[in-house]
């Protein structure tokens, strides 16, 4: 499933990525082996570490048809990208948790799948946010 790790990447201009383009995809490829990316109900979650990060980056792309999922016949349309600090182990499980524990509300996975703007992404994880709370 590397698609998904590196189409957000591919969009992105090179000086707004916290890290070498290659080193990002290296990094999602080798916690791949680890920890499955592809959550379901149309979520994947690809990950990395890197040495070249000093704080947690997230990155979201929907995929309208979605990108296929090796092994399945099922499709990923919502992406989180995240790089964490390779010194960060347990804070990478922890946002990855809570990005999973987002997609238990279907209102929310609706909301993001509609999103428009970064603002109404923002505004669909805060919401969220709140739902797992309440």
């Amino acid at each position: 499933m590397i698609e998904a790790g590196q189409e957000p990447r591919a969009r992105t201009p090179r000086e707004e990525l916290p890290d070498d383009p290659v080193e990002i995809s290296r990094a999602a490829m080798l916690r791949k082996k680890v920890i499955p990316m592809y959550v379901g109900s149309g979520l994947a979650t690809p990950h990395g570490r890197s040495d070249g990060i000093q704080r947690p980056v997230l990155a979201f792309a929907i995929y309208g048809e979605g990108i296929p999922i090796e092994h399945t016949n099922e499709r990923a349309g919502l992406i989180f990208l995240l790089l964490t600090p390779s010194r960060s182990a347990r804070l990478q499980i922890r946002l990855i948790a809570n990005i999973n524990g987002l997609f238990k509300s279907e209102y929310v996975s609706e909301r993001l799948r509609k999103a428009q703007t970064p603002e109404a992404v923002i505004e669909a994880i805060h919401a969220g946010q709140q739902v797992a709370l309440d």
